[in-house]
């Protein structure tokens, strides 16, 4: 058999290059007349996960008592990844044993940006394997000689980087710091990294790397159109590109008129067409992992030291800026850094208002923004920042913005009137002391509902009194609306998947909205935070259909990688959101649970011309437009009571449009 050593992927790449340089460095330094099998793997996705976008990938397994020696120690399999850098030297930083290299005049977190790759390819291997072996990380300085790597680092060599040039013996020492060899009974040590699982199977690995490729050929489409938008050039054919970088941008409009769609074609033509890195920032999980998977399969990069459009939840962002000026520390040891901030969700406004309080006193000032835009570039420091569902933000975060990042770098998609996270509307227009110059894009006509979804809305909202009005674009003809008082059932369910798959659809494109009362913990992870799952799994099991979770809090996937599951997702995270066929689980016990858990505001104000009464409904019923306005073709409701004022009231909506309206007893 001898040593088999493949190397897969993009042969025009420079990733490739290096792998055939790699694969020579382990034929030459392991005897023929063993037997093994290497896989090396160049420019793989890791679709779903973090961090997606690996240079090499290399696994190795031998036969066992014929295993080769190095250092005196038996090799029995491997599995390591290898970040590529072709940086010069003057272009690589090394303090505080982290490597960083220059990108667009900035330094990048190197060292960090290895570990996260680690971390995502064990999790890869776990949802895979249900176990995953040990990764050894490498960061591969590809021109970097030994002797300039050892000025580079001081001679320091408790580290994972690798010079242009090296042995194998030297890539095992350097592999054995991580994963330290175990003794045999021939009282020699072995190296493993899959003590855990059995004998590598190397075709089964090739072909879970292969996902990303099959994903992106069997695309629906929906997706592919989708894909088509955000990657088509727009800057150079709109009025307002003059405008970016010297004015606060606003994309205006309602639900379904194509805010997110446009601000993700602007960052993806920043990114590519003028080198930028670009975030967009959201609250909401679920989105979040919607557009990465859109800017996946377009392939955009998420390295650190190249153009990027990355996606992050507000949280989050607020979250590295509490951590970046010191506002927490680590209370056992007050030098490291800090990981998670317990409660941190329940205590989010606390901490918000604390780092407004630092800025504006002035105990947070210009160079300490600066500074914390070196040391923590890749995760604050961003040549522009898209704001999702601006109108959902608070006044302090919107403040925070403009300090960090100056109102001329925010481009912002404003929703005018449908809040959720509270009841009255941010300014984008307005600074703290000052008005901010801006240049809005209205966008009016419904783009992604067709015409009687449209309709359905418009007439809902005024059965419920809410000020909504779409207007309709006429070429989108058609759309079907379902409403059943039946719990959702295997004969509709078939009925209309089929109906989306004859329409070039996945049943990714098919996608349930859940109540808060059909989620259940399940436990606590470690750090004390809630597991929940949906509790219909297995009911929709018997009917067949597979779901992807998105309610459960313990994913490690941030998206569904598996064209052939539907999205299950609580109301609450379907903003942003859309699929061909949309069904509400008992949208009336959501509503229920919206008047329940509505809080009156203290800035509550119409002038007197509305009761409390009327506020709650209005801010109710305007939420739940949201879920409706999620379909494209079809929009399916169930009705949990249909005893209940909601269930009659509907009711009389499909009398009054029967022709596209199907009601089901």
């Amino acid at each position: 058999m001898a040593i088999n050593i493949r190397v897969i992927g993009n042969e025009e790449t420079t990733e490739y290059r290096d792998a055939q340089f790699l694969k020579s460095i382990i034929a030459n330094g392991i005897s023929k007349r063993l037997n093994g099998d290497i896989l090396i793997i160049t420019n793989a996705t890791l679709f779903g996960y973090q961090v997606k976008d690996f240079d090499i990938i290399a696994l190795g397994n031998f036969e066992r008592n014929k295993n080769p020696i190095i250092n005196d120690t038996f090799i029995n399999d491997f599995c390591f990844i290898f970040e590529t850098k072709n940086h010069p030297a003057e272009d690589i930083a090394y303090e505080n044993n982290i490597l960083k290299v220059k990108y667009n005049g900035k330094y990048h977190d190197i060292t960090t940006q290895s570990e996260k790759q680690k971390y995502s390819l064990t999790n890869y291997f776990i949802d895979k394997l249900k176990e995953s072996p040990y990764v050894c990380n490498f960061v591969w300085l590809r021109q970097l000689a030994n002797e300039e790597l050892n000025i580079l680092t001081d001679n320091y060599s408790d580290n994972n980087f690798l010079p242009n040039r090296f042995s194998l013996s030297y890539l095992f020492d350097k592999a054995f710091l991580q994963n330290k060899p175990y003794g045999t009974n021939l009282n020699r040590m072995a190296f493993s990294c899959a003590k855990k699982i059995k004998r590598f199977d190397l075709e089964n690995f090739k072909e879970y790397f292969d996902l990303f490729q099959k994903t992106k050929i069997g695309i629906s489409l929906l997706t592919r159109k989708k894909l088509e938008l955000i990657t088509r050039k727009i800057l150079n054919d709109q009025q307002y590109v003059q405008y970016i970088s010297k004015k606060t941008l606003i994309v205006s409009g309602r639900a379904g008129t194509g805010k997110t769609i446009k601000i993700m074609r602007i960052a993806c033509d920043l990114a590519i067409n003028n080198n930028s890195r670009c975030l967009i920032l959201t609250y909401n999980h679920a989105l979040v992992g919607d557009m990465k998977r859109l800017f996946a399969l377009a392939e955009i990069p998420d390295k650190i030291d190249s153009y990027t459009v990355n996606i992050m939840t507000l949280h989050k962002f607020f979250f590295e800026l509490i951590i970046g000026f010191g506002l927490v520390k680590n209370e056992n040891d007050p030098d490291a850094e800090v990981k998670v901030i317990p409660n941190y969700i329940t205590k989010y406004d606390e901490y918000l208002a604390e780092l407004y309080s630092y800025i504006s006193q002035g105990l947070i000032q210009e160079t300490d923004i600066q500074k914390l835009m070196k040391n923590r570039h890749d995760q604050v420091a961003w040549d522009f920042v898209l704001i999702d569902e601006g109108q959902d933000w608070n006044e302090i975060e919107k403040y925070v913005l403009y300090k960090i990042f100056t109102p001329m770098k925010l481009i912002v998609a404003d929703g005018i009137d449908q809040l959720v996270r509270k009841k009255t509307k941010c300014n984008w227009e307005r600074g703290e002391n000052q008005r901010i110059e801006t240049h809005k894009i209205h966008e009016k006509i419904c783009l992604r509902q067709k015409k009687n979804l449209v309709m359905f809305v418009n007439y809902y909202a005024r059965k419920f009194g809410i000020n909504w009005n779409h207007e309709i674009k006429e070429e989108l003809t058609g759309g079907r609306i379902i409403i059943s008082t039946k719990k959702y059932y295997k004969e509709l369910h078939e009925k209309e998947y089929k109906r989306c798959l004859e329409n070039g659809n996945s049943a990714f494109e098919m996608m349930f909205f859940t109540s808060p009362s059909n989620v259940k913990k399940v436990g606590n992870d470690k750090y004390g935070n809630v597991i929940k799952e949906f509790t219909l799994t297995e009911d929709f099991k018997k009917m067949g259909i597979e779901l992807w979770d998105g309610t459960k809090t313990d994913l490690r996937a941030e998206y569904s990688v598996n064209p052939n599951q539907h999205r299950v997702l609580q109301y609450d995270s379907c903003r942003g959101l859309e699929g061909w066929t949309v069904v509400c689980l008992e949208l009336d016990e959501f509503i229920r649970y919206k008047f329940e858990t509505y809080e009156k505001e203290k800035d509550d104000s119409t002038l007197g011309l509305l009761t409390d009464e009327q506020i709650k409904n209005n801010f109710v019923y305007l939420w739940s437009i949201i879920p409706l306005t999620r379909a494209i073709d079809t929009l399916i409701i169930t009705i949990k009571d249909k005893d209940s004022k909601f269930a009659k009231t509907i009711k009389e909506l499909a009398n009054e449009n029967s022709d596209f309206v199907n009601w089901i007893e």
